[in-house]
């Protein structure tokens, strides 16, 4: 069976949120090196619906509750900075796709569009934030195991050490 897909063109898929360690990139980046993979980036606004694809390829997205909406990108410039810099020492080639909806569909949408190796999710987020994420969306890793074929490596995002020695670790 062949795929259209071109052949050297491998690539590891990343669920980003922008309030997660950036342990998680750090780590689907090593995972992409390790395969000689290119690191998608995806993030998932789940408060926006596309309505209107332009010829382009960019969507016009509206958000779910006007009243409660962000206006803006996901990703302040600030943060974009800082992936920029935790990816920098990899030397792994990455991109980062801001789509609308839930999380897992986005991420099996991306990794099917670009023909993943893998999808990378961090675990959820303990208290009760993670708690009310969770009981909103449900568990991306869940859906994502349930509902397609690639492995999906869940990454701890509350480890006993500090993202700081961890990251040290990894370089």
């Amino acid at each position: 069976m062949t795929d259209d897909r071109t052949a050297s063109a491998r690539s590891v898929v990343v669920g980003v949120l922008p309030d997660q360690p950036l342990w998680v990139v750090q780590v689907a980046a090593e995972y992409a090196r390790a395969f000689d993979a290119e690191l998608v980036c995806v993030a998932a606004d789940a408060t926006r619906y596309a309505y209107q694809e332009l010829p382009d390829g960019s969507l016009l997205t509206a958000p779910i509750d006007p009243d409660l909406a962000a206006v803006g990108p996901m990703f302040s410039d600030e943060r974009l900075a800082e992936i920029r810099e935790v990816l920098a020492p990899s030397g792994v080639a990455w991109s980062m796709r801001e789509l609308v909806g839930l999380a897992a569909d986005a991420l099996m949408e991306v990794a099917e569009d670009v023909g993943a190796l893998m999808i990378v999710v961090g675990a959820r987020p303990g208290g009760f934030r993670g708690a009310l994420r969770a009981a909103l969306t449900g568990s991306v890793a869940l859906r994502l195991a349930h509902r397609q074929y690639r492995p999906v490596v869940v990454v701890p995002t509350d480890p006993d050490e500090t993202d700081a020695a961890l990251l040290a670790g990894l370089t």
